[in-house]
């Protein structure tokens, strides 16, 4: 996150004109992008790892749970998960990661609705592996304390 302002500083031409910043756009350009892309992931992980106290959040605003309400959660949660796999790969979101791409290329005949699906299934996605990732360390970290 301190990388992205850093470099938003440094591209900033006109709300931060005062400053005297002069070069280094075009390093700051490509910094500011992978920053954005990398904390896009890092924050959907960091979102999975607590998705367990939303989920007691949500449980007492819905306190009538029932198994197949939970299976349906699970169920849709895999769904958005495996579209998400499918939108990380269709948008090459490892390319803008990992600066294979250089410039973001908007499609605007899309609509507006499907690239946001898309990237909240990315989100899904990674916000799915944070949890299971969480769930998986708990569950070692319990058989450990039996042994």
């Amino acid at each position: 996150m301190v990388v992205s302002m850093a470099s938003g500083v440094i591209l900033s031409r006109h709300v931060l004109s005062f400053l005297p910043i002069s070069g280094g756009r075009s390093f700051a350009r490509s910094l500011h992008m992978i920053s954005a892309y990398w904390g896009f992931v890092w924050m959907s992980l960091h979102l999975g790892l607590h998705w367990s106290m939303m989920m007691a959040m949500a449980g007492k605003a819905f306190p009538n749970g029932s198994a197949i309400r939970t299976w349906a959660l699970r169920i849709l949660a895999v769904v958005i998960a495996v579209y998400g796999v499918y939108a990380f790969a269709k948008r090459d979101i490892a390319g803008y990661m990992f600066l294979r791409i250089q410039f973001v290329f908007f499609d605007f005949e899309e609509p507006l609705i499907f690239f946001l699906l898309d990237y909240i299934a990315v989100m899904g996605l990674f916000v799915f592996v944070g949890h299971y990732f969480t769930e998986f360390l708990k569950r070692c970290s319990q058989k450990r304390k039996r042994a």
